[in-house]
């Protein structure tokens, strides 16, 4: 706040200057003419006021007197105070001028008189007493005596303050009245139950109360102090007397804060949540802003020094009160006057500019104006005096209340602050919008609760929006952006992270955020919240605007540009005429430069391109497949939110070739263009990716359903989206099919177009011999290629086919082909080392071949019947898939052999196998397929078990529990289910392997807890009741290892490696990330098994208390997994209960 050139005392002398009754400003209500309103009391100096009839007394009988007559004025004073009644009018009701109104009755005059005779006595005998003592307290009460007849002297707010945080150590001796500071639970505040009572016109309450407060200063004020100290919960009040000795209003309240903290309060009107104080909080705002407002009107606010100090001495020093509940109300008080005080210098700002304009506009009238031309330069005159007490008032509560409760240790006073100050920069910018105001809320970004944060980036964000403020908030931006991009980026509170978004796109517009702020931004498209890809779309769009039209200034002049772009609805016309679409399939439509911007922008904002550290085609393998990749999920955002071109354009931009050209000149706007928006093998990728989280936006409801018929409404207009959707994709689809079938990556993602064809359409169209060569072309880029993401895609594309009847004749034999030719590649590949597959030396290319071929029957496996291919044998001499499969499972694989991944294929063959053979076995419900069916478990499941015991590596152990569990878990279910006889088939997994399979599941739990830094409980790698010792075929250094450094890491050894990490490099740091991954996939999924098998019976229960020992450690993810166990646990012991 700049210093102030004129004086609290000099300004006291200016506003009690005397004023003409001609002053023109005594006919407006916001400047009336300014007075001293003082206190109507006068000591007893003479005899002449005292009754001449009574008897003379000595001078201690006067002094008795005195003192009963002053204590009688003080009960009489509460009890006038406690019995007041404020009218309850509506709201918006007015009954009358407030300077108008007069005492409702003789008696209540009567009374008033009465009460200032009883002080005056009180006084004298005050006076007497004080003289003839030099105690600190009579020496106050002295000072106080001397200022009674006049307006207090203005206080500096460091004064205040001081006296607020420094309190009196020692008791103080209240002789007077301090029953009266007690416990007054019964008496009613008038004032409180106004603003209390919602149907109470509040701002006729503040007239009503600031025209008591000219009547009786003490009264009045002695009713608002209770007020607040009601409002903060507290039954105890204060006297006239602690009114009028203000210097100790500080150790009166530490004597009240001493009762009311002996109390157990958790509850006060501010923060209560009873129905009866629903509203209160809001109503006391609004009386408090009235307060001020009314002030000002009556120009008590101007005239009296004492109003508006008197009450800041009792709130500052409740606002640093060790009590909360003190220290909020009445910061929330301070904090709303100040509001009040912003409000009143606004109104009075621009009168005054209004009355300066008039003023200038009468001095260049001819010289008979000068009567008007000083009755307008007396109300500006007026105008200024109120503005510098109102910036000095302003000042002195900015000091007192917020400097010291902006920091406070309760979040709420905080928020409150923040809220405040933001309100006072749009309301009163010429004191508040400068560097030293807006410090605050650069220093606020950084607070430890969210609820802070996001207040303070809301009051920013309505800054910079205003284009008002813009021009002194470049310095601020400066210094506070690279906080706000951390915060967009990295916040944990997800709404505070959409706000700073917000307000980063307002400094984006205004020009102040640089380019690589804004890349960090945009970057968010990729986050793993929907919400902030949401709320980041309107930022990106914004940038790919920018982008556009820089291309399309470099390219030329905007005229000559359109003449070569083809709108979208005129593309549509000409499609529509031309059947093969060849007459325009070269035109370029205008949204192409849209997409090819969108394009470029997620190439270069890709996590990979970024140096997040997850190499994503490993994790994909991990997590079986993708799904959806991080391109289609960002695109369903943006085609979501924005206005975006449709995915059609998207699929048309995919095949449009820009070699074909008929200007071949370098120079020529045609060439130009084609070569702007040509893509590269990468970028045709992206975009057949964006178009797929296109057509999902495009096929998914934007809302929640709640109504039946609302639901039905939109199903039906959800499958009308859907037969448009597939109608396009039908001539579209093989023309994909063609241009991408040599690309693995760009052909995974043309499969996944297959899948949103509703492929009814098929027949309802009559093309069914088209849908023919679709599959069939399907089919060969499943040949073509050994990629696991094409055998995912074609597995999925093969159930979608299955799923409509009537393509069965298209779909089975094609299907038979492929297991046929699959089996046939796999027998030989391996006819060179069928007599000894269990010791045999296989080269690369023979391994190659046998785990690709294997990978693709285990997928072919998963969705149709494999068992007759498996088991076929073309000659006597030739052993089948099956026998192969089995003998490969003898062999002995160390850790880091290159078999162990064809080992895994064939496990997870061989279970789909059993699953298989299962089904028949129901359908033919006959002893010799059963008996056939046990002996080929028995042999295989003795596979998995040696699997299981050995020392070979993690995952192929992993690998086989997983196929054990899933086996046994499905026969468990037919037996109990089905009623089922499997003729003596074990359905329980050994004891002996469920020991094993636990151990395993402790190894695994420990490398998890190593990777992610996790500390294990007490026990963690024991079960909850002891494993039995098994002999488990374990390398002994191996073991050594696990058992030393996959311990739970104690915090220092966790703080110890962060350190260590922070020097290591950026690869070392991404293989660390995509372990843990690994980790924590491979954990959760045998844990779900166990669940399961714990679940249904094929594992003993006690291995439930042992799956839950560690699930919050670990986290959200493994937690779920184990949830069903918990939730099973829970009703089994209610059920014993």
């Amino acid at each position: 706040m700049p210093a102030r050139t004129v004086t609290r005392t000099q300004r006291r002398s200016q506003l009690q200057s005397p004023k003409s009754s001609q002053d023109p400003s005594s006919n407006l209500s916001s400047a009336a003419p300014i007075t001293d309103n003082k206190l109507d009391l006068k000591p007893i100096d003479s005899d002449e006021d005292v009754d001449m009839e009574e008897e003379p007394m000595s001078v201690g009988g006067i002094v008795d007197k005195a003192r009963q007559a002053r204590l009688n004025s003080a009960s009489t004073r509460k009890s006038a105070a406690g019995s007041r009644q404020y009218p309850k009018r509506k709201r918006g009701d007015i009954s009358g001028s407030d300077e108008d109104e007069e005492p409702d009755s003789a008696e209540e005059q009567t009374s008033d008189e009465s009460d200032d005779e009883n002080m005056e006595e009180g006084d004298k005998e005050d006076a007497q007493s004080d003289n003839g003592s030099n105690s600190p307290a009579a020496a106050a009460r002295r000072q106080g005596r001397h200022r009674a007849g006049a307006p207090a002297k203005s206080k500096l707010s460091s004064e205040i303050a001081t006296t607020a945080r420094h309190r009196i150590s020692g008791p103080r001796n209240r002789t007077r009245g301090s029953s009266e500071t007690q416990e007054t639970a019964g008496n009613l505040n008038a004032l409180f139950e106004a603003v209390k009572d919602p149907g109470t016109a509040l701002e006729e309450t503040a007239a009503d109360w600031i025209q008591n407060y000219e009547r009786k200063k003490v009264e009045a004020l002695m009713e608002l102090v209770n007020f607040i100290l009601q409002c903060c919960g507290c039954d105890s009040s204060v006297t006239a007397y602690d009114i009028e000795d203000q210097d100790s209003a500080t150790q009166t309240l530490a004597q009240i804060e001493e009762v009311f903290g002996k109390k157990t309060i958790s509850d006060y009107p501010l923060v209560s949540r009873r129905p009866e104080f629903k509203k209160f909080r809001s109503h006391l705002l609004d009386f408090v802003g009235a307060l001020i407002t009314k002030g000002a009107e009556h120009d008590t606010l101007y005239s009296d020094d004492s109003f508006l100090e008197s009450i800041q001495v009792w709130i500052a020093a409740m606002s640093s009160s060790t009590l909360r509940p003190f220290r909020y109300t009445a910061t929330t008080i301070g904090l709303c006057i100040l509001t009040g005080l912003c409000n009143v210098a606004a109104d009075i700002a621009k009168a005054t500019g209004r009355s300066t304009k008039l003023l200038e506009k009468e001095k260049r009238r001819p010289a008979r104006g000068n009567a008007k031309v000083q009755k307008l330069q007396d109300i500006v005159d007026v105008y200024a005096r109120n503005a510098e007490t109102l910036e000095n008032l302003i000042s002195d509560l900015f000091d007192t209340i917020f400097v010291h409760r902006y920091r406070d240790i309760d979040a709420k006073i905080r928020t409150e602050c923040i809220r405040e100050l933001g309100k006072w920069m749009q309301t009163l910018p010429d004191v508040f919008f400068e560097g030293a105001y807006l410090r605050y809320m650069g220093w606020i970004l950084s607070d430890a609760n969210g609820s802070t944060r996001l207040e303070v980036v809301k009051g920013l964000t309505k800054l910079y929006k205003d284009n008002y403020f813009i021009g002194g908030l470049r310095q601020f931006t400066e210094r506070f952006t690279s906080r706000l991009v951390e915060m967009a980026t990295h916040d944990v509170d997800h709404s505070v992270r959409i706000a700073v978004i917000d307000l980063l796109d307002a400094i984006r517009a205004v020009g102040f955020l640089e380019q690589e702020d804004i890349d960090m931004v945009c970057g968010l498209v990729f986050d793993t919240n929907p919400r902030v890809r949401k709320a980041v779309v309107g930022f990106f769009m914004a940038n790919i605007k920018e982008i556009v039209s820089e291309k399309l200034t470099e390219i030329g002049d905007v005229e000559e540009i359109r003449e070569y772009l083809v709108d979208n609805e005129a593309h549509e016309i000409d499609d529509s005429s031309d059947k093969d679409g060849r007459g325009e399939e070269n035109k370029v439509k205008r949204s192409w430069f849209t997409l090819k911007s969108i394009v470029e922008v997620l190439e270069s904002y890709n996590p990979q391109a970024l140096g997040n550290p997850i190499h994503v085609s490993k994790l994909e393998s991990l997590i079986g497949g993708r799904t959806e990749s991080r391109f289609s999920i960002a695109a369903q955002d943006l085609w979501t939110v924005a206005q975006l071109p449709s995915w059609t354009d998207i699929v048309d931009y995919a095949l449009f070739d820009p070699s074909v050209s008929d200007d071949d000149d370098e120079d020529s706007i045609g060439y130009k263009i084609k070569n702007a928006i040509a893509l590269t093998a990468q970028q045709e990728q992206i975009l057949l990716e964006v178009g797929i989280g296109a057509v999902d936006a495009a096929d998914s409801p934007q809302e929640n359903l709640t109504d039946k018929r609302v639901k039905r409404v939109k199903g039906n207009e959800r499958e009308e989206r859907l037969r448009e959707i597939s109608e396009t994709l039908v001539p579209l689809l093989p023309r994909l099919l063609k241009k991408f079938s040599s690309d693995p990556e760009a052909a995974c993602n043309v499969l996944r177009y297959h899948n949103f064809i509703n492929l009814d359409v098929y027949q309802q169209l009559r093309q069914t011999a088209a849908y023919e060569d679709v599959f069939t072309g399907i089919c060969k880029i499943f040949a073509s290629f050994g990629n696991s993401s094409i055998a995912r895609e074609f597995s999925r594309a093969v159930l979608h086919a299955q799923s409509c009847a009537y393509l069965s004749e298209v779909v089975e034999p094609r299907i038979r082909d492929i297991q046929d030719d699959l089996s046939s590649t796999f027998r030989t590949s391996m006819r060179e080392s069928q007599n000894d597959l269990a010791t045999a030396v296989f080269d690369k290319d023979v391994l190659a071949t046998a785990t690709e071929v294997l990978t693709k029957l285990m997928h072919l496996s998963s969705i149709t019947d494999t068992s007759e291919t498996l088991d076929y044998s073309p000659r006597d001499s030739d052993i089948s898939a099956l026998r192969i499969v089995m003998e490969l499972l003898e062999r002995t694989v160390s850790p880091d052999d290159e078999e162990v991944d064809v080992l895994c294929a064939g496990v997870s063959t061989l279970r789909f196998y059993l699953m298989w053979r299962v089904k028949r076995a129901i359908d033919l419900r006959s002893n010799t397929s059963l008996h056939g069916f046990r002996e080929k478990l028995e042999e295989v499941m003795d596979r998995f078990e040696r699997i299981i015991r050995s020392r070979a590596d993690l995952n192929l152990r992993h690998t086989a529990i997983c196929a054990t569990i899933d086996i046994m878990t499905s026969l468990n279910v037919l037996v109990k289910k089905e009623n089922l006889d499997l003729a003596g088939i074990e359905v329980m997994i050994s004891p002996n392997l469920q020991n094993v399979i636990m151990h395993i599941f402790s190894r695994e739990e420990k490398a998890y807890a190593k990777s992610a830094k996790i500390r294990l409980l007490t026990g963690g790698s024991t079960s909850a009741e002891k494993v039995d010792e098994t002999p488990v075929e374990e390398d002994g250094e191996e073991e050594n290892i696990e058992d030393s450094d996959l311990e739970g890491l104690s915090t220092a050894d966790v703080e110890e490696e962060e350190e260590s990490n922070e020097g290591g490099n950026r690869e070392a740091v991404s293989d660390e990330a995509v372990q843990t991954i690994e980790n924590e996939i491979r954990l959760c999924e045998v844990a779900g098994k166990i669940v399961l098998a714990v679940l249904t019976g094929s594992m003993k229960q006690k291995w439930a208390k042992r799956l839950l020992q560690n699930s919050k450690a670990f986290g959200a993810g493994y937690d779920r997994v184990v949830n069903e166990l918990r939730q099973a646990i829970s009703a089994s012991n209610g059920q014993k209960r």
